[in-house]
């Protein structure tokens, strides 16, 4: 590719934005460092027409604040793939909400293409195009960037709106453009999120089950103040504080610096600031309202379960197969046991596979099974499982 089409000035952008706006619509790419920061780095935006290639260089001084406005106007169609660490960086940086995503990766798993599949994979199952796509692990900040950086970069845009426009006809055809549609504005509208909220970033820490009520506060405190140290500093939170730190304290409780030494790991030079707010976020999670527990499931309710989630997979994964579908777009494993769990309580409405396309392609079939009036059985043929109705 011709350095011709670096951008690397206002008037540069401008002019691509200019051009993006007439079209109606464009492809977007970013190639950013996320290694050792809490925001990604962004070095490289890849934009593209049906008719043209650019590549636009924050480093070398092109600003992105007008290609921000252009992916929030929901006038002009902005086309990617698997973009939510691009739209992360955009929202952390500007504050981006998106108006008008369409994710190739997304509605290929509609048109039988599979699920979280490289666009390279894509782009040869759906147009037949075989990339070369050898500068995976660049260092997109060095300058300058070499003639096989600048082709796989422009690579990652040039081919995505033919890309969007066959796997739209192929869902069209078979129905199903506007589950693509509703399953986009679920991920990527106006409601969609980002960006961690420093007062959720304790659901992302694992090992918590066992956790009481007042050690869940506790964690909730101090993993938030964990994520907006982390903010402050622009660094990683794990590079602030563990997650299995995080996990101890909350088992701890510690109420003075002392307390704090005894926690395995702990950093010994943390500040005299960072461990007195560590312990005031300590401090409001014992006072704060205790985080409710679930209500553990009766015995004779948890080993229903237990049986009406494994068959209860086993039916998704075979409507998703029949359908052409990437099973995971209707539901994980996760997302099956807790649909059944509603049911099994005498609900389910609220929950995804209670209500649009879901529901009609195994949402149904699910709460028939759950309810006891449908039974699955093992089949000779494929998809060597068939589906018996019971008598109500």
């Amino acid at each position: 590719m011709s350095s011709d089409a670096l951008i690397t000035d206002p008037a540069g952008v401008d002019d691509v934005v200019q051009s993006c706006r007439a079209s109606g619509r464009f492809a977007l790419d970013f190639e950013f460092l996320w290694e050792r920061t809490y925001k990604p780095v962004a070095c490289l935006a890849q934009v593209a027409t049906e008719t043209t290639v650019w590549l636009i260089d924050p480093i070398a001084g092109a600003p992105l604040e007008a290609l921000v406005a252009l992916v929030e106007d929901e006038s002009v169609e902005t086309v990617m793939h698997a973009p939510s660490a691009d739209l992360t960086l955009l929202a952390l940086h500007f504050g981006l909400v998106p108006r008008a995503i369409i994710d190739v990766q997304l509605a290929a798993g509609f048109v039988g293409l599979g699920a979280g599949q490289s666009l390279g994979t894509l782009l040869d199952r759906g147009l037949g195009l075989h990339l070369t796509k050898a500068e995976s692990y660049s260092d997109w900040s060095r300058r300058p960037l070499n003639d096989a950086q600048l082709d796989y970069a422009a690579d990652d845009v040039r081919h995505l709106l033919a890309l969007r426009d066959r796997l739209e006809a192929h869902a069209v055809q078979l129905g199903r453009w506007e589950w693509v549609r509703e399953e986009h504005r679920l991920r990527y509208g106006s409601e969609a999120r980002f960006v961690t909220e420093p007062d959720e970033a304790w659901r992302k820490l694992k090992g918590q089950g066992r956790l009481s009520s007042r050690e869940r506060a506790i964690l909730r405190e101090v993993a938030a103040w964990r994520e907006r140290e982390a903010l402050r500093r622009d660094r990683p939170p794990a590079w602030i504080l563990a997650d299995r730190l995080v996990l101890d304290i909350a088992k701890r409780k510690p109420t003075a610096r002392d307390g704090l030494s005894r926690v395995r790991g702990l950093d010994e030079k943390m500040r005299d600031h960072e461990a007195g707010q560590v312990l005031e976020a300590v401090a409001r999670g014992m006072t704060a309202p205790v985080m409710e527990l679930p209500q553990p499931m009766r015995p004779e309710l948890a080993q229903r379960l237990a049986v009406l989630g494994s068959l209860g997979q086993l039916l998704v994964g075979v409507r998703a197969e029949a359908a052409g579908l990437a099973a995971p777009l209707i539901a994980t494993r996760d997302d099956v046991e807790s649909f059944v769990a509603a049911r099994l309580g005498g609900d389910g409405t609220g929950h995804p596979l209670g209500n649009g396309w879901r529901k009609d392609l195994a949402g149904d079939a699910l709460a028939a099974l759950a309810d006891g009036h449908l039974a699955v059985a093992p089949s000779p043929d494929p998809p060597y499982l068939v589906e018996l109705e019971r008598p109500a």
